[in-house]
């Protein structure tokens, strides 16, 4: 009896990973381009400009450049009072620059879009990881191989930076 029931559930594994493996979009089966670098490139890149769109639309931009700008002053000044080598007056900038630290931290870091924002990329990978974990490791850099989670973390990285510079986001 125990057999049976443990082989109607291996079966039915294996018939749902079979089907979500042999995913169809748009009539497209994976990987979509044809290049499954290709793929995740573009997917990490959607995903950092929908990312970078809630960060900007939903911070306070102008508060934000303002305490960094206010900090990148006070990092000048504070290798004035270095070369001073004066403990007490090192002591108070280190804590007006931890301050600005925690204010500027306290505007990224909303939990407003920390939420917006995990949903959907918990969808994402999940998505992704159902159509292109079975390709193992293809994004060789001589030194290391990256998976699909390697290959869009490193493509996120330079993505959100290029799209942050584009669209001029603190």
């Amino acid at each position: 009896m125990t057999q049976v029931i443990n082989q109607s559930i291996n079966e039915t594994i294996n018939q749902t990973v079979q089907n979500l493996t042999s995913i169809q979009f748009l009539g497209m089966s994976v990987p979509y381009s044809g290049n499954i670098i290709l793929d995740i490139y573009l997917i990490s890149l959607v995903a950092a400009v929908f990312i970078t769109l809630v960060n900007k639309y939903m911070t306070d931009q102008t508060k934000i450049k303002a305490l960094r700008s206010e900090m990148k002053e006070l990092r000048k000044k504070q290798q004035e009072v270095l070369k001073k080598k004066n403990p007490k007056e090192m002591q108070e900038f280190q804590q007006k620059m931890m301050a600005k630290s925690m204010e500027n931290m306290k505007h990224s870091m909303n939990p407003k879009i920390m939420l917006t924002t995990m949903i959907p990329m918990l969808l994402l990978f999940g998505a992704v990881r159902v159509a292109y974990g079975e390709f193992g490791e293809f994004l060789d850099l001589g030194f290391t191989q990256f998976g699909w989670l390697g290959t869009y973390i490193c493509f996120s990285i330079l993505n959100s930076i290029i799209v942050k510079k584009i669209l001029d986001v603190a």
